[in-house]
């Protein structure tokens, strides 16, 4: 049986995970961590992607990117044959270093990035090589913390969803990573997008012309008055439900929180509020 087809598209969000050739320890000693952290640096600013998290563990690692115009597949060869050829020459070995195929899963809702960031900066404390998130050095949790803008992560997008008001958020980002919560490992692993549209509606999707907000809006609401009431932020109750609808739609046409926001009038974290409360 033939490999899947990636979903790939400047401006996507992805979870990629890269194994070690056989499950071999590959970053057991500090130099070799921070060598493949320089080089996921390094093509960061080469390449145009966003790094929005990552973790480095023994046999393999995981990032969470935003591309560009660069695809998948050459980000990771870059990194990944420029890592390979350091170690081979440095324990004087040869062949392969990783597995030949990275996987690569789109996040097509942005609710779950939270939670995904979540599972990768407790895969260390999942395999019991700490008991806390913030005790591991080698993930991008530490970035967050700090507040560290500008470093290596690109840290505003995640924060801006917890709120605007960064010390708010930097408690909030804390709060949540510290909640006993184990998250699923088949969610953000054995899939091929994460969220809440399946492959088939995906890829009518990506072949389609993509709706604007307002087109989006207008076809909830069905109504000039609400639609305009909406927009200039009103928090009129009864709004509440064709605010819900409007964003669950815009969140699977892959629009950001931050530009559904805007086009709302509300701020971003109250976007993730609404798409997440109960019925």
């Amino acid at each position: 049986m033939g490999r899947k087809p990636r979903f790939e598209y400047p401006g996507g969000i992805y979870h990629l995970i890269q194994r070690g050739n056989n499950r071999e320890y590959i970053f057991n000693k500090m130099e070799d961590r921070e060598y493949i952290l320089d080089l996921i640096k390094e093509y960061r600013a080469i390449m145009e992607f966003e790094l929005y998290g990552y973790v480095i563990m023994s046999n393999h690692y995981h990032l969470i990117i935003r591309i560009s115009q660069a695809p998948l597949k050459d980000i990771m060869h870059r990194i990944n044959n420029k890592f390979s050829r350091y170690f081979n020459i440095k324990y004087k070995r040869s062949g392969h270093v990783f597995e030949n195929r990275y996987k690569g899963i789109l996040v097509i809702d942005d609710r779950y990035l939270l939670s995904l960031l979540r599972y990768v900066h407790q895969n260390p404390v999942t395999a019991k090589m700490c008991t806390r998130v913030e005790d591991y050095e080698w993930s991008s949790d530490k970035f967050y913390r700090s507040n560290l803008v500008g470093e290596m992560v690109d840290i505003d997008y995640i924060l801006d969803i917890f709120s605007s008001h960064r010390p708010a958020a930097l408690k909030s980002y804390i709060d949540f990573m510290s909640e006993e919560k184990r998250e699923d490992m088949d969610f953000f692993e054995n899939c091929d997008v994460i969220g809440s549209v399946n492959t088939y509606q995906l890829d009518k999707y990506l072949k389609s012309d993509i709706k604007t907000l307002d087109k989006i809006l207008e076809d909830v609401v069905k109504d000039s008055k609400i639609f305009e009431e909406i927009k200039l932020g009103s928090r009129k109750r009864y709004l509440s439900k064709y605010k819900k609808d409007f964003i669950e739609l815009a969140l699977k046409a892959n629009y950001t929180m931050k530009e559904i926001g805007e086009s709302i009038s509300i701020s971003d974290a109250a976007v993730y509020r609404i798409a997440n409360e109960e019925e």
